[in-house]
């Protein structure tokens, strides 16, 4: 019915949150509305449909333990966080999916589809009658979802292997949990993480790759979460390589937390954090995500220019202080999969 309109639906799932997303013509937006929350307030969750999308969930879970770096990311999760929710898989485990039932479902969406649960984000060609219209088409069934309490995030520093023969590539996976999302060290920290293996010419990718050739992937990465950012590094290498190019990923933790930083290299990384963050908003899904997200985590609109004089404010010091912090090779989780 969607397609029909011309329109376009999807659905995600995070750790934390479940957006339903459309994006239609102003003209169908009335219709689509309604379809939307048709779909969010009154679905059926017919026997049949359920096995059948049951069915694709267990394929999709099979697909990703058949995936090296999934498999290698999951694990990862399973040790950095073990006694907090985020080491859950979004999409659970084959036993967690075959013993949902419909009651199940439908008891879950009348628990967590209620209007003080719902955040409903806007962006494009709208008018003033966009509050009519989403007021028109969503009944918003009262209720109030208990938050849970929020769990200690703690490192949990060690080095976990799982043996897995027939690989081509052993998958390392580096990380720590750090700050709140809220906190504000969240731009240094993903400055520092950009500077270390966040592009072509980040140390990382330069060591490993271009001037050893020890790896063809290598990244670092910061995962936010409303209780704390994951800082991490994700390499593939062969077998004969892997353990030099884990090495160098040391090295340049331990290079920063020694003060090896000049203003040269700080500025053009934060020209590309810059430059990343206003160009990751010129669709208008990602202005659309941004604000529900920004409501989420810290209950109010950030403007653009505020996260720019943030990033533009940042200093080489605010930097060494959280490389002192967060990049101990000693405190890092570390995990590897394939033919150690």
């Amino acid at each position: 019915d969607m397609e029909a309109l011309g329109g376009q639906l999807d659905a995600y799932t995070t750790k934390e949150h479940t957006a339903y997303t459309l994006k239609v013509l102003p003209a169908q937006l009335p219709e689509a509305l309604t379809l939307l929350s048709d779909m969010l307030e009154r679905s059926a969750f017919e026997e049949s449909q359920l096995e059948l999308e049951r069915q694709v969930v267990l394929e999709e879970i099979f697909s990703a333990e058949d995936a090296p770096d999934d498999f290698a990311h999951e694990r990862f999760c399973e040790r950095l966080f073990p006694s907090h929710p985020l080491r859950n898989m979004i999409l659970g485990t084959e036993e967690s999916v075959r013993g949902i039932d419909r009651a199940t479902i439908a008891a879950f969406c009348d628990r967590v589809h209620v209007g003080s649960n719902i955040l409903i984000a806007a962006a494009g060609a709208l008018t003033d009658e966009i509050e009519e219209l989403i007021a028109q088409a969503f009944a918003f069934r009262p209720g109030i979802v208990a938050g849970a309490a929020d769990l200690p995030v703690m490192p949990a520093p060690g080095v976990h292997n799982y043996t897995k023969e027939g690989l081509a590539q052993q998958y390392v996976e580096v990380g720590i949990p750090s700050i709140p999302v809220t906190h504000p060290d969240r731009d240094t920290l993903s400055l520092m993480s950009n500077l270390l293996g966040g592009g072509m010419s980040s140390r990382l990718f330069q060591r490993v790759r271009e001037e050893n050739g020890l790896a063809y992937s290598i990244y670092n990465y910061t995962d936010f979460f409303r209780d704390t950012v994951l800082l991490a590094n994700s390499c593939s290498s062969s077998r004969d390589l892997c353990d030099r190019a884990l090495g160098i990923v040391a090295e340049e933790y331990t290079r920063l937390r020694v003060v090896d930083l000049d203003d040269v290299d700080l500025e053009s990384n934060k020209a590309q954090l810059m430059s990343s963050v206003v160009l990751g908003m010129e669709s208008t899904l990602s202005q659309m995500l941004r604000l529900a997200r920004t409501e989420m985590a810290f209950g109010r609109f950030i403007p653009m220019s505020e996260v720019i004089d943030e990033i533009e404010g940042i200093t080489r010091d605010d930097v060494i202080r959280l490389a002192g912090e967060f990049l101990d090779p000693a405190q890092q989780t570390v995990i590897g999969y394939g033919p150690l």
